[in-house]
């Protein structure tokens, strides 16, 4: 028998990398910048979350670092496309290829391991209980015992919901989407606005919570949730609570899939059904 709520908490678990994910996507798919650099982002946030946390001994570290380098990184993507006109679907293909072979380089030099690292137990990223949530049937087990950045995950949709729809910030980022000459001759900063708009902050906490609560780093860990992301947010025409809905479906599908596997069922069958959903 499967454990109903014992599934529905992993899926809220494995769909918070990708909800963070689908919010750092979607601020530049509202300034008009197809970002498919999503992937290449994140697995730098997950090396730099365990490189952190390894050097300071410290998850909240790790999590800082994480941040930072993909702030770097969306940086530097953000110059090549908006000052030197390189295509934004060229230069992200070369991001997530860069990715994939400095972590996996990198991490002979750093950690003197091939492929893997595994973090000591204890820099584990540290769950949550709440007392009064045991209270609650159903609901309780599957909202307990997550990180931080679970709980961050399921409220900051809701938060980017408000700062698009009701502040004169998300008014120009909507704006610039739907017509950048009208925005302009509005006096709206375009430029300004797509570099706040590309920048890396959820995908580096995206990296954080995937590589933290697994703790360790695994090389092309993000395994396409980059790609996922973006499938999410062109289903959902990029508003974030349709997305966060959209990517606890495609959580749910992953917990189902593991939590089927190994009980005589076709794993091949199971494999495929993330991308049936």
């Amino acid at each position: 028998m499967i454990n109903v709520e014992q599934l529905l908490n992993l899926s809220v678990r494995l769909a918070a990398p990708v909800i963070l994910i689908c919010l750092g996507g979607l601020f530049s798919i509202k300034v008009d910048i197809f970002n498919l650099a999503l992937e290449g982002f994140t697995l730098f946030g997950c090396f730099a979350a365990v490189v952190g946390t390894y050097m300071t001994q410290s998850v909240m570290g790790g999590i800082l670092f994480a941040v930072l380098l993909t702030l770097l990184v969306a940086l530097v993507y953000a110059l090549f496309v908006f000052e030197l006109d390189v295509d934004p679907i060229i230069c992200a293909l070369a991001c997530t290829t860069i990715a994939t072979g400095l972590t996996r380089y990198l991490l002979v030099p750093i950690f003197g391991a091939s492929g893997r690292f595994i973090l000591p137990s204890e820099l584990a990223l540290p769950t949550i209980h709440f007392a009064f949530l045991e209270k609650i049937p159903l609901i309780g087990p599957v909202l307990n015992d997550h990180s931080v950045l679970v709980y961050l995950a399921l409220l900051l949709p809701f938060a980017v919901h408000v700062f698009l729809y009701r502040t004169n910030m998300g008014l120009s980022v909507r704006a610039i989407g739907k017509n950048a000459d009208a925005a302009l001759s509005a006096g709206i900063g375009i430029k300004r606005i797509r570099y706040f708009a590309l920048n890396g902050v959820f995908c580096g906490l995206a990296g954080a919570q995937l590589a933290l609560s697994l703790n360790m780093f695994n090389v092309g860990m993000t395994d396409g949730r980059g790609f996922t992301a973006i499938a999410v947010l062109v289903l959902t025409g990029a508003e974030p609570v349709l997305s966060l809905l959209a990517c606890l479906m495609f959580g749910f599908s992953d917990a189902l899939v593991l939590t089927l596997s190994g009980r005589g069922y076709p794993v091949q069958i199971l494999s495929m059904l993330p991308y049936v959903l």
